[in-house]
């Protein structure tokens, strides 16, 4: 039976950590081993994790705080499988989520990372959905924006890593994006078209820290941004520029992402300077909801999240209810 490795790096919450290497072994393909890197501060996450008298899993302990991307590239290190599973500790699988990307995976040779869909959780509640749209061919389209999510989901080749390299540790946040650009180069991306992965959205979550964590300072141009997007831009730059739509496509996204963020913390001026941008680059529905809340102020923002909280909560038990009484 093939072995899969599911690698977990953790900094630090060892309230977490149990619940993903539950969540891996409980999985219904039975080979998996589980390699967790821990960041210190590492004594409470270790008393949890020695508790396990199990050989699959297989915990490390850094001396010094590496990061995500040298953790994970540790565990990839130790991984012995043929497929790396990525986890990350405040994630959670559907117990048939291993055995379903195999299945797809075994049957398409020149498939790279098969992914699924997911669901995001937050305070108890339902409050989005991933769907996967995209396979097969995915590059140059990748460099625009990263639609490969959950990032927990992703099913990788181990052969990749070889071909492509590992995480690049210049990324503090973002490597996931950068590696899966390097993968598209070479391999086809697949997926399970089920959401068999679960997030949960709280305040020391990585991606949600990093969002908000920037200058005060206003900038417009990818061009010596230190963002996600500006540090996509700067290495693959060559690129981009041969591409004058990938180039549109990531100043969309980009001030889209930074205007919804300045609309929660109500700098509304900016908020509206970042929504005229992503309008000028293509205007759409999200780039003048951003204009007008920017206007409106964030409560206006909050009372229709509310109502859109509300519905999807709904809709997901009704969904819920109605594959429990199949």
């Amino acid at each position: 039976m093939t072995l899969v490795s599911v690698i977990i790096p953790t900094y630090d919450r060892p309230s977490f950590v149990e619940g993903a290497v539950e969540t891996a072994l409980e999985q219904t393909h039975d080979e998996i081993e589980v390699v967790i890197v821990c960041d210190p501060p590492v004594e409470e996450t270790r008393a949890v994790l020695e508790r396990y008298d199990d050989e699959r899993v297989r915990p490390f302990y850094n001396d010094e705080r590496l990061g995500i991307a040298a953790s994970r590239n540790l565990a990839i290190a130790r991984a012995r499988g043929e497929y790396v599973c990525i986890l990350d500790d405040d994630d959670r699988w559907d117990p048939g989520k291993v055995e379903k990307q195999l299945a797809v995976m075994e049957t398409n040779p020149d498939c790279g990372v098969v992914y699924t869909g997911g669901l995001v959780r937050q305070n108890g509640r339902t409050v989005g959905i991933y769907t996967p749209s995209i396979r097969g061919e995915i590059y140059p389209e990748i460099l625009a924006r990263f639609d490969l999510k959950p990032y927990s989901s992703h099913m990788i080749r181990a052969e990749c890593f070889e071909t492509v390299g590992d995480y690049d540790t210049d990324f503090d946040c973002g490597e996931d994006w950068d590696l899966a650009i390097r993968i598209a180069r070479e391999y086809e991306y697949e997926y399970v078209d089920e959401p068999l992965v679960v997030r949960h959205f709280h305040d020391s979550n990585v991606s949600a820290a990093a969002a908000i964590e920037r200058s005060d300072r206003l900038h417009l141009e990818l061009d010596g941004s230190a963002d996600i997007f500006g540090r996509i831009w700067s290495k693959y730059r060559d690129e981009i520029d041969r591409r004058p739509d990938i180039e549109r496509q990531l100043q969309y996204d980009r001030h889209l992402s930074w205007g919804w963020t300045e609309i929660e913390r109500d700098n509304r001026r900016r908020a509206l300077r970042y929504g005229w941008e992503a309008t000028k680059n293509r205007p759409s529905p999200a780039s003048l909801a951003i204009c007008c809340f920017a206007v409106l102020g964030s409560s206006a923002l909050d009372a229709v999240r509310s109502v859109r909280d509300t519905i999807s909560h709904t809709q997901f038990d009704r969904v819920t209810d109605h594959r429990l009484a199949e």
